[in-house]
């Protein structure tokens, strides 16, 4: 399966003297701040690839589609989405088995981490919300971890309320160095203020 990682030059040099890169969760604070969802995204990995190798909480993340493509991202906009700014990036592209890897929809993610319920239409979600209310404590915490599975549907969907498919990302427990198939160095963009804001 082919994979992109966007990953700071530091990890591409770590990757490279030690043979495996594994998430620091000291410096993922994305973490911290969702620590609900990255936990329960680590027990689904465990449940649909295996565990993590000893000492290894959260996964790695990388791309499988952009913009419903399976493509190399484009780095002219690629260097925006990146860190504070000027800084030394690459995307490293990725030739992993699939076994390894679970997929999922990025923007259904985003209601994961937001702690909501995944629907493909307005008149669903108005249902679940419904019946989300009428449970007590307990059933809803498995209701909606159980609904949080839709995330990993990723066949496509366009309709007025919801889009899948459309942008996939990829996690995957470690990234070894034979998984490498190609790196593109970049510096991230550096954002200036208008002259008006000065």
């Amino acid at each position: 399966m082919k994979l992109w990682t966007m990953q700071t030059r530091d990890v591409w040099e770590s990757l490279q003297r030690a043979g495996v890169f594994r998430c620091d969760t000291a410096l993922c604070w994305m973490t911290a701040h969702f620590p609900h969802s990255y936990a329960w995204l680590a027990r689904e990995m465990t449940k649909r690839v295996g565990p993590p190798p000893q000492g290894v909480v959260y996964p790695v993340w990388a791309w499988y589609m952009q913009n419903g493509r399976h493509k190399k991202p484009d780095l002219r906009s690629e260097r925006w989405g990146y860190g504070p700014g000027d800084e030394d990036y690459c995307c490293i592209e990725l030739e992993i088995a699939p076994e390894r890897v679970l997929l999922s929809d990025f923007d259904e993610w985003h209601i994961v981490l937001c702690n909501g319920l995944i629907s493909d239409t307005e008149e669903e979600d108005v249902a679940q919300e419904a019946l989300y209310e009428s449970l007590s404590d307990e059933e809803k915490i498995a209701y909606k971890e159980k609904n949080w599975e839709r995330v990993f549907d990723i066949s496509p969907l366009n309709n007025n309320g919801t889009t899948r498919g459309e942008w996939v990302q990829a996690t995957f427990w470690e990234l070894r160095r034979e998984d490498v198939r190609a790196v593109r160095f970049f510096r991230t963009g550096k954002y200036k203020r208008p002259p008006e804001a000065r």
